[in-house]
């Protein structure tokens, strides 16, 4: 993949420069010469990052990633400080654990073609199968929000000089996407994102000192959350901490509760069962409750947008960049389709009995 020329816009740097993949000769090397490991390296995709699973001699495995030359020293720093912090704090969250260069840094930088540096995090592999190739149920939605509640409880005592950086994906900024809308090409559906956003600006972020904020992992996706093979309903792991930002609290959950659609059979019914399950450890409060209707349609447009506006950029990587929006419509089409005023009756009921 390589960098494109971005279209000026709000939209983040982060998502602007695409990374140069790194050959799995090339990663095998680094490894051994930063980490004094020897393995094999397979590479897996990833949105911005050089990403290489190694198996090493003993047949055990760890996950190579090497950043995108557009991410900050300091973020780096802030997505592996966080990886040590939740280890620490609640270690039976099943996070990665950092394996350590040979000079005891978490996270080393190498040199790349045009002088600039890029950094190189080396993790344990979590073993377990995406969420989104399972099958769904509530036990298992009930445990993905028991597992973003204790996520979160972690976090209120993570602090990082970082962690107010500008990131597209963070809904606190979701009026910059207004600059992508170009990017599609239905004016009707333009139009009807477009409100969406305005919307989103007037009731919820212009009420934001009313929503708690801390640091927050904001990509409870399906396909950052694994779950056992033999027992699906368990979360075995929780991965990509590349798009944590402190932001609401209630953007965390929106983002969580948004993808619990991920099926076509789904009602939006199901967000409930996660939300359930995240109220035996975490409430809401009514400022946060109100805005969580609008904050899922946000998180949704997001997943319309974004790919769009990347795939304008990599065209030649479209089809893959591309490959889940119509879902995404689907589930936009879904949410407008529910009664808010009965969403947030339910949520009330259920944050009722949530501890205080």
């Amino acid at each position: 993949m390589t960098a494109a020329t971005a279209p000026t816009s709000g939209l983040g740097a982060e998502l602007q420069t695409a990374s140069t993949l790194l050959s799995d000769r090339q990663v095998e090397d680094l490894v051994r010469t930063h980490y004094g490991l020897s393995g094999k390296a397979e590479w897996l995709w990833g949105e911005k990052d050089s990403n290489h699973r190694l198996t090493l001699e003993d047949g055990s495995t760890c996950l190579v990633k090497v950043l995108n030359a557009g991410e900050k020293p300091e973020t780096t720093s802030l997505h592996s400080s966080a990886l040590l912090h939740v280890a620490h704090v609640d270690p039976g969250i099943p996070v990665q654990r950092i394996v350590p260069a040979l000079n005891g840094a978490p996270d080393i930088r190498i040199p790349t073609e045009d002088g600039d540096t890029r950094a190189v995090r080396l993790v344990t592999f979590l073993h377990g199968q995406a969420l989104s190739s399972v099958k769904h149920t509530a036990r298992q939605r009930a445990n993905v929000g028991i597992m973003m509640a204790r996520m979160q409880k972690a976090f209120e005592s993570f602090e990082h000089a970082c962690a107010n950086h500008k990131i597209t994906w963070d809904m606190t900024h979701a009026p910059d996407l207004a600059a992508g809308l170009d990017c599609l090409t239905d004016e009707a559906e333009r139009d009807r994102l477009a409100a969406c956003l305005t919307r989103f600006k007037a009731d919820v972020l212009s009420r934001l000192h009313d929503l708690p904020t801390q640091v927050i992992h904001n990509d409870f996706n399906c396909e950052n959350i694994l779950v056992d093979p033999d027992k699906p309903d368990e979360v075995s792991g929780i991965i990509d901490f590349g798009d944590m930002v402190r932001a609401p609290r209630v953007f965390d959950v929106a983002v969580g509760a948004s993808y619990m659609l991920d099926e076509e059979s789904e009602p939006v019914d199901c967000v409930f069962d996660m939300l359930a399950g995240y109220a035996t450890l975490q409430t809401l409060n009514d400022a946060e409750i109100a805005a969580l209707y609008p904050a899922m349609m946000v998180r949704t447009l997001m997943r319309i947008v974004i790919p769009h506006w990347r795939a304008s950029m990599f065209p030649e990587h479209a089809a893959r960049i591309l490959c889940r929006t119509d879902l995404s419509r689907r589930i936009f089409a879904r949410l407008s389709a529910y009664c808010e005023d009965e969403f947030a009756a339910r949520c009330h009921t259920i944050f009722m009995r949530a501890p205080k």
